[in-house]
């Protein structure tokens, strides 16, 4: 399976947001329950920014090393991440209506808890990372299936 700099790109891309993904959200919903909640949140995300980027580099500079330099983007690359683009909103839209609708059910059952702001704030980024990696497997799938 021969794979173009776009998609080998995508697959770092996709790798380094599961790695840092899996290490992040249970350390910081750990970190939101903590007593220092805000300012340990605060390291998390600055180090899992840093994680993520130091990933990226690595495996760009070994793609770049390796992969023999290709033309630009083509319509093709734009039509597939224009599809990609379009289900990855969807996603982000329903898991925003799911949080909003969260939120509004603790008014109604308190039972339920109200979910703090930096909770709120973690679901949020955990919405976005869930679009985005909805977005690379998309990707993914239409150059391996074609669109």
């Amino acid at each position: 399976m021969d794979l173009t700099s776009k998609e080998k790109s995508t697959w770092g891309l996709l790798l380094g947001i599961v790695v840092v993904s899996v290490y992040y959200f249970p350390q910081a919903i750990d970190a939101v329950d903590s007593a220092a909640g805000s300012w340990r949140l605060i390291g998390l995300s600055i180090a899992g920014v840093i994680a993520l980027v130091v990933i990226e580099i690595i495996y760009h500079v070994i793609i770049a090393a390796v992969s023999p330099r290709e033309a630009g983007e083509d319509e093709r690359d734009k039509l597939i991440d224009l599809k990609a683009e379009r289900l990855a909103g969807f996603v982000l839209g329903f898991i925003l209506f799911w949080i909003v609708g969260r939120i509004i059910a603790t008014t109604a059952m308190p039972e339920l808890g109200e979910p703090s702001v930096l909770m709120v704030a973690v679901w949020i980024l955990a919405a976005l990372t869930a679009s985005e990696v909805v977005k690379l497997l998309a990707v993914i799938g239409y150059y391996r299936v074609g669109n």
